[in-house]
């Protein structure tokens, strides 16, 4: 660029970008005479900018206090002037009264050094007349309450709404309330705005009475936009149900948790039902591990209809010592089991007495005994545990539920006769025992014995009809219970391909639109959003967090308070 100094020299060829400062520099050592330029001043340091920022706020702290003065000694000004054929009052060669105040504030503070069209300044000026402008609402429903104490009861939410910027009004609701809070908030804005300067007046009026109606459409449309956006809350049971099933190592397709937007968009998109399904194969693993562990199995182990009745054979180890601890009392309680057994077909056959008698009453009246040998009791556990499982397989239930209560009932009965004889350690292996095997027959039940799976769905049934489940068990039930879509037996799912003929389908077609075979690539596009649901990073977020810092900063009540008094200032910027 070119450059033509103060006493006409042509300077060509300078660089583009080159400062004052620089220039001047270059000429001084080229030994060119600087004495006819102006000297640049140095650039300011950060210190400079910081110390002139922080002047030019407290500048427009004053000004801004100076503002709402200029207003409260507005009628002495003009009576001065009035007074004085229109002119202010000056004496010894200053305006003391009835001059324009606010220019004369923004004169003097240039003069200190101040700069009025800085930000810093404008900030300062706006703060201090917000500031000192909030409370004008507030005091002028006193004063009124003060004058007029008996009109003040009977105005009492007129009055609460001009405290309250039209917030609120009383307790008045509906249009009435409304309306109310619509007055109280004009009047509010009027007079703060008003303060800082009556022209300002009746714009602060309009915005004072918007501000309640919009802020109450606003409030509601946040509301509902968070609604849509978080979904429906969480209940504290959903959320310790999520934590407990991510603790176990489950997962859970994301809207059957957390149904956001974000979360029912990534499953539209990956296909709700393929997303379940995947997620049901995934767990399986974890299913099967967690069954194996409440067998006190390595996780790994594949369970087997042989290896569950090896661990009964070995649990009842326990049964053939007790064997060995001689003639059991019967109890009251035993006696009670078995009539509770009876009772219903005991009805049936009072009722109907040319019926023939169920079996059950047999059964029932062949383990009336008031004293058995322990090891004959043993036996007949087996024995009852053996018919309990003929019968559910011949689908002869009646049967099949008595023998299995009635061998609860020996069972007891046993417990009861090692407490009486004093053998702690051998009831403790007993009670263990009476576990582990209780245990290898539910896990029976869900095992399917070609795959070696067990079936979470079908332990949340066996909970449901108030099986005692513990453990790792429990832990499976309650998942399945919590989340059935997430927890299906994969032999009924088939394959599960990860690509479908309509993933395929739209990869070829933006490929052969485009000329591109890149765009093949769209055909992961289902794969990986199904990916995303089941990873991690997802996972671990399915639990609703607390609302945010600035969520509960908003639904303050003061801080709502404060913003209804501050916009009509914060938005008419008083001169």
């Amino acid at each position: 660029m070119d450059v033509r100094l103060p006493d006409g020299t042509l300077l060509q060829g300078v660089p583009d970008g080159t400062t004052k400062a620089q220039l001047y520099e270059k000429l001084k050592a080229n030994g060119y005479d600087v004495s006819q330029l102006d000297a640049p001043k140095p650039e300011p340091t950060m210190a400079d900018r910081l110390k002139q920022g922080a002047g030019d706020m407290a500048a427009g702290a004053v000004r801004g206090a100076g503002s709402i003065g200029a207003t409260i000694l507005a009628p002495v000004d003009a009576a001065a002037r009035a007074l004085n054929n229109g002119k202010p009052l000056n004496i010894g060669g200053y305006d003391i009264v009835g001059q324009d105040r606010r220019a004369g504030m923004d004169a003097g503070l240039t003069e200190l050094g101040a700069d009025t069209n800085s930000l810093a300044f404008k900030g300062g000026k706006l703060g201090a007349e917000i500031a000192g402008t909030m409370g004008a609402g507030g005091a002028a429903a006193n004063v009124l309450g003060r004058v007029a104490p008996a009109m003040a009861a009977r105005a009492a939410p007129a009055l609460d709404a001009l405290r309250t910027a039209g917030m609120s009004a009383g307790g008045v609701k509906g249009a009435g309330g409304l309306a109310l809070r619509t007055v109280g908030g004009a009047a509010s804005g009027g007079l703060s705005a008003g303060l800082v300067n009556p022209e300002d007046a009746g714009a602060g009026m309009l915005i004072g009475g918007i501000l309640p109606g919009a802020s109450q459409l606003v409030g509601k449309g946040s509301q509902a936009i968070g609604s849509t956006l978080r979904g429906p809350a969480q209940t504290p049971e959903l959320q310790a149900a999520i934590q407990a099933a991510r603790q176990a190592g489950y997962v859970i397709p994301p809207t059957q948790a957390k149904p956001t937007l974000a979360n029912r968009m990534l499953e539209g998109l990956s296909g709700k039902i393929t997303t379940a399904q995947n997620a049901s194969a995934r767990n399986q693993g974890v299913t099967n591990k967690l069954a194996a562990e409440a067998l006190g199995l390595p996780g790994d182990t594949k369970l087997t209809p042989d290896l569950l009745a090896g661990i009964r054979k070995q649990a009842g180890a326990a049964y053939n010592a007790i064997g060995q601890t001689g003639t059991v009392q019967a109890s009251q309680a035993y006696m009670q089991a078995l009539d509770d057994i009876a009772a219903p077909f005991v009805k049936s056959a009072q009722a109907f007495p040319n019926a023939k008698p169920s079996p059950v009453l047999d059964l029932v009246e062949s383990l009336k005994s008031p004293a058995f040998d322990a090891a004959a009791a043993v036996e007949k556990i087996k024995q009852l545990r053996t018919a309990a499982d003929d019968g559910f397989r011949a689908g002869n239930t009646d049967v099949a539920r008595a023998s299995k209560a009635a061998a609860k009932a020996l069972e007891d009965a046993l417990e009861g006769h090692l407490q009486a004889i004093g053998q702690p350690d051998m009831l403790q292996a007993f009670k263990q025992a009476r576990q582990q095997i209780a245990k290898t027959y539910t896990v029976e039940k869900a095992l399917n014995p070609a795959s070696g799976s067990v079936d979470a769905r079908k332990l949340a049934g066996e909970l449901k009809k108030g099986k005692p489940l513990a453990g790792e068990l429990r832990d499976v039930a309650n998942f399945a219970s919590t989340f059935p879509k997430a927890s299906q037996a994969i032999e009924g799912m088939g394959s599960l391909p990860q690509t479908s003929p309509l993933d395929w389908a739209l990869g070829g077609s933006l490929s052969m639109a485009t000329a591109n075979p890149l765009m093949m690539g769209a055909m992961l596009a289902r794969p990986a959003a199904r990916t995303a649901a089941l990873s991690g990073p997802v996972q671990n977020r399915l639990v609703q967090q607390p609302s945010n810092a600035l969520a509960r900063i908003t639904s303050d009540p003061r801080l709502q308070l404060n913003l209804l008094r501050a916009t009509p200032v914060g938005l008419v910027g008083g001169q």
